[in-house]
C-alpha cells in the first residue's frame, strides 16, 4: 500500500469526494466536499488530501486541515476526513493513515495535531488523548483529541 498526496493520482478525486459526502455530509453537501478537495491538491499547503492506494484500488483517504471544528479556530492543524474503503476495513489502514499524517506533521515542525470525533475507543488505540469537548455548528457535542508530536518519530 502506498500513501501519497491526491495531487499525484487525481483519477481518485471524484471517489474521495463521494466518500466524504457519504461519511460526513448530506444530500446538499456534495458541493462543499467538491470544493474542499479541489482546494487540497497542493503538496505543501493546507488543506491537503492524501490517499492510500493498494494495487490500483483506493483503500483510504485522510486530510490535514487548518481547521475542522469551527468553534475551535485556536487549534491547528487537524487530522480530518479519515475514511477507509468499506471492503478494506479492519486491516489497520486507518491507523497507517494516521501515522502518515503524524510523520508529515513532524516534518513540517508541528508540535501537536488535533482531531474531533464522536467515535469512542478508536483513536485512543493509536495514542490520541481526549483533550476537550467541543460543539459542531449544528450543536452536537464531540470529543477533541490531540497528539503531541514532540520527541516522537516513527523512523
Amino acid at each position: 500500500m502506498n500513501i501519497m498526496p491526491l495531487k499525484y493520482c487525481p483519477k481518485y478525486k471524484e471517489q474521495v469526494i463521494e466518500w466524504l459526502n457519504q461519511e460526513f455530509g448530506c444530500k446538499t453537501s456534495y458541493g462543499f466536499y467538491k470544493e474542499l478537495i479541489e482546494h487540497s491538491m497542493e503538496e505543501d499547503k493546507l488543506p491537503i488530501t492524501f490517499v492510500a492506494i493498494d494495487n490500483d484500488v483506493l483503500v483510504g483517504t485522510v486530510g490535514l486541515w487548518r481547521g475542522d471544528l469551527l468553534s475551535r479556530q485556536d487549534l491547528f492543524p487537524w487530522l480530518s476526513a479519515l475514511v477507509v474503503n468499506q471492503d478494506y476495513r479492519n486491516q489497520k489502514i486507518g491507523q497507517r493513515l494516521q501515522l502518515f499524517i503524524e510523520e508529515y506533521c513532524r516534518n513540517k515542525n508541528y508540535e501537536e495535531i488535533y482531531l474531533y470525533t464522536d467515535l469512542v475507543n478508536y483513536y485512543e488505540k493509536t495514542g490520541w488523548i481526549a483533550f476537550d469537548k467541543g460543539y459542531e455548528y449544528m450543536g452536537g457535542e464531540v470529543t477533541i483529541y490531540k497528539k503531541s508530536l514532540k520527541g516522537l518519530s516513527n523512523s
